[in-house]
């Protein structure tokens, strides 16, 4: 008789329930496991035998065939180990098996060391996610995994940490307690601490109001000037006051960090925006996704929201060009040999740069040494189609003396927080019966829909085109920021002031060059 017990396969970001079939005959004894498994799945035969030695199982001498279906899936990895000595346990006693109903509703997770105890598996979270949306709500997980699981809603948990626990339960017919997730997320929430809050930096008033605006609804932005402007402070603060993210945002996030092993018992779940700050010598498979394994890249961990890259013409071209399709589609697609693997990629694109080799082209207070032939080789580095990419494009310049010691008290983050929440709010009413979430993933037809215009500002607007050569994508990514700055003044049409203080936020002064 062929038994099945299940579990869900988990190949990054994709899930797939697997039943492992369990079946024997009278060939030479020894365990087959069949059906597309890895070579981790096909050593996990030593380690069952060696966990019913240890729990005082003898297997019996036969050939137990598994079979892990679907058979066009790739299995990969040690998860499997638990179901598989589950399927074993179960064909040996089918008769005499105990809770026969509950073994055949459950999903069983684990990895079995020699000794029968299970060990953590990474993927968890995205695993009983998927299982919970295919109506399963018993799950037996390894007790090292409960820390992401346990602010999950209306599933029951069983956290195994031997084998020999379950043997207990469905051979001996010992008494079960399933468990109830015990936390609430809410309790992550409330100590958010920020490495740099906006108090912290004198002046910029310009800057900070453009970073509110920004943060409103993933602007992407580049600031411009010389060193030690305040450019990296800036961005580092941004994170301090973003919205904070909801019940479903904060798991979609998580789920990320769980596949690549980055949850840990101090931080069981993403509740704070991502800050993902990447170096110049960052390669172009870190930042898109590992290509052997199919692992995510920084865009993917930027999810929700911030990507920052420092000194931005210091990254080779090649991998700036690769950010212009996931900013458009807001994901990223690995296709290798060994599969196609879709991530989210979400997240607003913070750059900072200086504007030459030398850092001081057009500074006002120090002589810049380089030619113009350099400047040029320098800007060129970011192509028209990226920089057309950005929506706000600041120039940041130093603040005096005077300023930096000045005793003024500055707006906290908190404060600047709740107006951008406000703003929040407005768009969230708005797309509430849209596919997207952001004034900046407003398409033509969301623009139609959604932006509209006084006759004052729209006479503004084509005075502006026609004076500046503007390209219709820039267009767009000005409307949408006006439209975020009127969202900011409770306005429901676009006043000629909202497309004035768009138009400043784009300067291109620094590239002038480029153009000649």
């Amino acid at each position: 008789m062929v038994l099945k017990i299940k579990t869900v396969a988990n190949i990054w970001l994709e899930n797939f329930l697997v039943e492992i079939e369990s079946d024997s005959n009278k060939s030479l004894p020894g365990i087959d496991i069949v059906w597309l498994p890895d070579a981790s799945i096909k050593e996990a035969k030593e380690r069952i035998k060696s966990t019913f030695k240890n729990v005082w199982i003898w297997l019996p001498k036969s050939r137990i065939v598994l079979n892990l279906s679907p058979s066009d899936i790739k299995k990969i990895g040690t998860r499997y180990d638990l179901p598989m000595a589950m399927a074993i346990l179960y064909l040996m006693y089918q008769d005499k098996i105990a809770y026969k109903d509950l073994l055949n509703k459950s999903l069983f997770f684990g990895e079995l060391w020699l000794d029968g105890s299970v060990k953590r598996i990474n993927g968890i979270l995205p695993s009983i996610i998927y299982a919970y949306k295919k109506w399963y709500r018993k799950f037996f997980v390894p007790m090292e995994n409960i820390y992401e699981l346990d602010f999950l809603k209306d599933i029951e948990i069983f956290p195994v940490e031997s084998f020999k626990q379950l043997v207990d339960i469905f051979i001996w017919g010992e008494q079960i307690k399933f468990r109830q997730p015990r936390q609430q997320i809410d309790n992550l929430l409330t100590n958010q601490d920020f490495e740099i809050d906006f108090s912290d930096i004198k002046g910029h008033i310009f800057a900070k109001r453009a970073l509110m605006i920004a943060a409103a609804w993933l602007h992407n932005v580049l600031m411009i000037w010389s060193p030690g402007s305040g450019k990296t402070m800036l961005a580092k603060a941004l994170q301090s006051i973003l919205p904070p993210m909801n019940y479903d945002e904060i798991l979609e996030v998580s789920q990320i960090y769980s596949i690549i092993w980055k949850l840990t018992k101090e931080n069981p779940l993403i509740v704070k925006r991502p800050f993902r700050a990447v170096h110049h010598t960052a390669s172009k498979v870190s930042i898109i996704g590992w290509w052997s394994n199919l692992l995510p890249g920084e865009i993917s961990l930027a999810h929700k929201w911030i990507l920052f890259f420092d000194e931005l013409p210091e990254f080779p071209r090649n991998v700036l060009e690769v950010l212009r399709q996931p900013l458009e589609d807001r994901k990223i697609t690995i296709s290798r040999a060994n599969g196609t693997v879709s991530y989210p990629a979400h997240f607003m694109f913070v750059a900072a740069m200086n504007p030459c080799p030398c850092w001081y082209y057009k500074d006002p207070e120090k002589h810049c040494k380089c030619s113009i032939s350099q400047i040029k080789r320098y800007q060129s580095k970011i192509s028209g189609p990226l920089l057309d990419r950005f929506d706000m494009i600041l120039e940041i310049p130093r603040e005096k003396i005077d300023k930096i010691l000045e005793k003024t008290k500055e707006d906290n983050s908190d404060s600047i927080r709740e107006k951008v929440r406000l703003a929040w709010e407005v768009q969230q009413r708005r797309f509430a019966e849209d596919s997207i979430s952001t004034n900046s993933e407003m398409t033509a037809r969301h623009i139609e829909k959604y932006i509209i215009l006084t006759s004052e500002a729209e006479s503004f607007l084509k005075m502006a085109v026609k004076s500046l050569w503007i390209s219709p994508r820039v267009i767009h990514r000005l409307l949408k920021v006006s439209r975020t700055i009127a969202d900011f003044e409770q306005s429901e049409k676009i006043q000629q002031n909202h497309i004035a203080e768009a138009l400043q936020y784009r300067s291109k002064s620094y590239f002038d060059l480029l153009e000649e």
